[in-house]
């Protein structure tokens, strides 16, 4: 019997490696653009996500907290990405997207996100517990943003320029794998208050939005013909 949790869960670091060697690979067509620090964005997920690893089944060797009962929490290296990862993309969709009010939006939601990550490390420890409020509050920002980038596209006439377009891509896999996964983290912090264990195909659903959205970023560099403008 096929083990799809085995598949799903093995085929995320295959994945992310994937879209950094085509990051790099089609990195001359993009690097003038505001797009040039993509690759290490994307270097920096997979680093992250083998650091993770290491820490939650290697936790003797590595470990980011000295104290014991601590030694295999690993938030504090998801947290900082998330902190990275967000505000990154707010500075490229407020640069890309045209309407000065939803530039404005965009620049005052990354403000609010900052305050809200700063009242959220005090309700919980920034490197023992995830930050929920800050990450449910920024994935709304984000796509939000992407929908506002997403939707000069919606008319007929513009349908055919998102073949080459690479943030067309980046931005319907962010949008795919955020607005499916918010309501995971909240499903996950609700069981986690109650302490009841979540759901199985909770798990599936986030690992397939993973794969999902990175699918969407691969194709977005294999189509990629021409350079993008400064």
């Amino acid at each position: 019997m096929v083990d799809f949790d085995f598949i799903l869960l093995n085929s995320l670091i295959p994945m992310y490696a994937v879209t950094v060697g085509l990051a790099l690979l089609k990195y001359p067509k993009y690097y003038e653009s505001k797009l040039t620090y993509l690759p290490i964005i994307f270097i920096y997920t997979l680093l992250n996500e083998l650091l993770g690893y290491l820490i939650n089944n290697y936790q003797d060797e590595f470990s980011l907290i000295s104290i014991e009962t601590y030694r295999n929490y690993n938030w504090f290296i998801y947290n900082t990405y998330m902190l990275v990862f967000y505000l990154y993309f707010y500075y490229i969709f407020r640069f890309y997207i045209d309407d000065p009010k939803h530039k404005r939006n965009i620049y005052y939601g990354g403000i609010f996100f900052l305050v809200v990550c700063l009242i959220n490390a005090f309700v919980d420890n920034f490197s023992k517990l995830p930050q929920v409020y800050a990450y449910v509050f920024g994935g709304i920002i984000l796509v939000y943003s992407t929908l506002m980038y997403l939707r000069k596209f919606f008319s007929i006439d513009l349908l055919f320029k998102t073949k080459e377009n690479l943030l067309f891509w980046l931005s319907s896999g962010l949008f795919i794998f955020y607005a499916g996964y918010l309501p995971i983290k909240v499903i996950r912090y609700i069981h986690t208050i109650h302490e009841t264990p979540t759901p199985p195909i909770i798990r599936r659903i986030h690992w397939s939005l993973i794969i999902i959205s990175y699918l969407f970023f691969v194709i977005g560099f294999l189509r990629m013909k021409r350079r993008m403008p400064k």
